[in-house]
This record gives structure tokens, sequence and C-alpha cells, in this order.
């Protein structure tokens, strides 16, 4: 195993929260014993989410129902994630690939899955520019 084993990316996409644009990327550092693999969602202009989109970063899938896995395949609650009065509960799926999953929740759901233990994602909320 060389270190370009031990971290990698695993799920990523853009999010678009009514025009407020955010880069998702889960953060996989694996070794035998450990696995840790948060997601991390970074602001980011208009501009930079175009460029990334042009680039081949897809879109974050967002639906009102948390996924359901076929067979053969993996759904782990990550964390949630609140932005401008509205809050999802991200999932990832994976088979051989990583998909990102943000469900719509209340703030009331959120704040309530917070207080029972649920992690919030970790989010950076200032643009690199």
């Amino acid at each position: 195993m060389t270190t370009n084993d031990v971290v990698t990316i695993g799920s990523n996409c853009i999010i678009d929260n009514d025009g407020r644009f955010f880069l998702l990327a889960e953060i996989e550092a694996k070794v035998p014993g450990v696995e840790i693999d948060p997601i991390v969602i970074i602001r980011i202009t208009a501009d930079q989410a175009d460029k990334l989109i042009e680039g081949g970063l897809q879109l974050c899938t967002i639906q009102d129902e948390p996924p359901v896995a076929p067979p053969g395949f993996e759904v782990e609650f990550k964390c949630i994630f609140q932005d401008n009065c509205k809050a999802f509960s991200i999932f990832d799926v994976e088979n051989s690939t990583d998909e990102a999953v943000l469900v719509r929740i209340s703030l009331e759901e959120a704040c309530q899955q917070i207080a029972n233990g649920a992690r919030r994602c970790t989010k950076i909320r200032r643009p690199f520019l």
C-alpha cells in the first residue's frame, strides 16, 4: 500500500441550493483497522461551479425520500447539511462507485436529528477566490 492509496476522494458533486453553490467531497482515509470518511462541503462561486461542471463534475442528486439500496449497493447516512434556511440529510450510495444523495428535510427535523447525535457536515462557508 502506498500513501496514494491511504487518502482518496469518494463521492463528489456540486450542490445547487437556490443559486448558492457548494463543492461536496467525501474524503476517505483507509488502512487496516481504520476507516475515516467524512463529507466536506465548500462554498464556491457560481463561476467556479460552472467551470467545475464544464470540467465534468456532476450536480448532486437532491430528492425528497432517502435512497434505497438496490442489490449489491450500500447506503450510508453521512451527515446533516444546513444552508440558507434549508436542510438536507446526506447519504453515500456505493458499490463500485460513490454517489452522494441529498434528501430534503425540514429545519426542525435537522435540529432533532442533530440533538439525537447525527453529525453535522463539515462546511467551509467562504469561497476560495
